[in-house]
Order: structure tokens, then sequence, then C-alpha cells
């Protein structure tokens, strides 16, 4: 007898095979996706855990710097001046030359009135009184040439200079502006449920962000005694925990890094 042929498969038969390949593709990525979300989630809980619980909490404050503002003491026009900004200067220091050619040509007179009335009052041909008249005058116009010459009144560093040679100033007017970068601090606003563990002359460490969290050693030297913020009522413990105080830090800057206007942060006290 001849062999029967082998019938191919019914199409309603392969299109259900297919469909149930279809499903198991989709369940499988559909729980693979599951499972990614999951371990995300995970990831994420365990840095949150790690940024939250990595370290103390930072205060953060603006450092500042002792400024001066060095000013005219008489009315007259600037002849010189012998600094630039930026320049480092010390105390004593000339920063301007003012001309001051009215006291110049006062000098020589009241010299010459000083001169004959001593002479006439060692002989007693003038009383007290108009000698020391004419001498007060000679002190008076020999303190102001003594100010024609504007010099420094501390160690620092040239921030602004804010007149020219050849402009006229009157008494007052701002001249120049120096500041002590060596002498540097910024306040910290810390709770009042914090000042027990502070003190004045306290050591603490500061950090600078952009310096790759380079640190400073600094010094508690003020506490503020009055709070920067004060509730309506403050009868309640849990409403004088939102009162916070000013604590000036100092910090070393012994190779001028740190800057007014920065942002250095702090523990302040050692967890």
């Amino acid at each position: 007898m001849p062999k029967a042929k082998k019938q191919d498969k019914s199409p309603v038969v392969a299109s259900a095979v297919m469909d149930a390949d279809v499903a198991k593709k989709k369940k499988a990525r559909r729980m693979a996706f599951i499972v990614g979300g999951v371990a995300a989630v995970c990831v994420g809980a365990v840095i949150l855990k790690h940024v939250l619980t990595s370290g103390p909490f930072m205060y953060a404050g603006t450092l500042e710097t002792t400024k001066v503002v060095v000013a005219a003491r008489v009315a007259s026009d600037i002849s010189d001046v012998y600094v630039a900004e930026g320049d480092a200067v010390v105390r004593g220091q000339p920063l301007m030359e003012l001309s001051c050619d009215t006291y110049k040509i006062l000098a020589t007179q009241i010299d010459n009135d000083y001169s004959r009335a001593q002479a006439l009052s060692e002989r007693g041909h003038m009383s007290q009184a108009e000698f020391d008249v004419l001498t007060r005058n000679k002190q008076d116009n020999d303190l102001k040439l003594q100010w024609c010459r504007v010099s420094a009144p501390m160690d620092g560093v040239v921030i602004t200079k804010f007149r020219e040679p050849g402009e006229v100033v009157a008494p007052g007017t701002a001249l120049i502006s120096l500041a002590n970068p060596y002498e540097i601090w910024a306040y910290f606003y810390v709770p009042y449920t914090m000042l027990h563990r502070l003190h004045v002359g306290q050591t603490v460490e500061g950090i600078l962000p952009e310096a790759d969290n380079r640190q400073f050693t600094g010094k508690i030297v003020k506490i503020s005694e009055e709070a920067e913020f004060t509730p309506k009522n403050v009868q309640t413990r849990e409403e004088r925990t939102r009162l916070v105080y000013g604590v000036k830090v100092m910090f070393d800057n012994p190779d001028l890094t740190l800057k007014a206007g920065m942002t250095i942060e702090s523990a302040l006290v050692n967890e």
C-alpha cells in the first residue's frame, strides 16, 4: 500500500502557538520591568539614607572682613596717588598726597608770626593770651599739613580707589577703601538648643565646598546675647527652639584662600 501523506498543521493551531509565544515574551518583559523598578527604588532608598545619615548638619555663613574707608580731612586737590587696587599696604604707608597749597602759604606767614611772638613773649612784650592764640594757630595749620599726606591706618589690601590725581575733594570725601584679608570671619545662626554646646574661645572647623571641602580652623569670638528672631510668645519649650542666635567665628587665613563674600560651612560641634 502507498504511504499516506503527512498532513500539515492546521492554520488555527499555528496561530495559537504564535500567540502563546508572544504572551510569554510580554510576561517576561513585564517581570523584568517590575524587578528593575523594585531594584531602583531600593538603591534610591539606600542612597537617600546615606545622605541623610552620613554626617552632622552643616551651618552656612558668609565670610566678612575688616574694611576701612580712608577719607580726606582737609579741602584740597589730589596731587599724587601712590597705590593701585589690589596692592598690599602696611600701616603708615602713604596712599595719596594732597597739594594743600592754601595751608602751605599760610604756614610761611604763621611760622614768621610765631617766631616774632616767641621773641616778644620772652622779653615780656606780649601777653600770654596773645601768644597762646598764635601757638594754637600754628599747631592747627601744622596738623592740617600732616593730613595732606594720606596714610594707611592698618595693614591690608587696597580694595577700591575712589579718586584720581587732579580731583578736588572736601573733608569727609572717600578716597580709598582697605580690607584686612587676614582678619576674616563669618556669622552662623544656630537654634536656641545649640547654645549650651558653644562657648567663646571654642575651636571649630569650617569647610569650603568650592575648594574640595578644604578645612579651615576657626575660633568662636562672639555669641549673641539676644535672639535674631523672636516669636510673639516664647512660653513653651517648642517655641524656644525657634529662636536663633548669631555665632561669630574668626577663621585662620594664612594663604588668603578665604575671601569676603564666600560661603563657608561648619558643624560647629564635633558629633
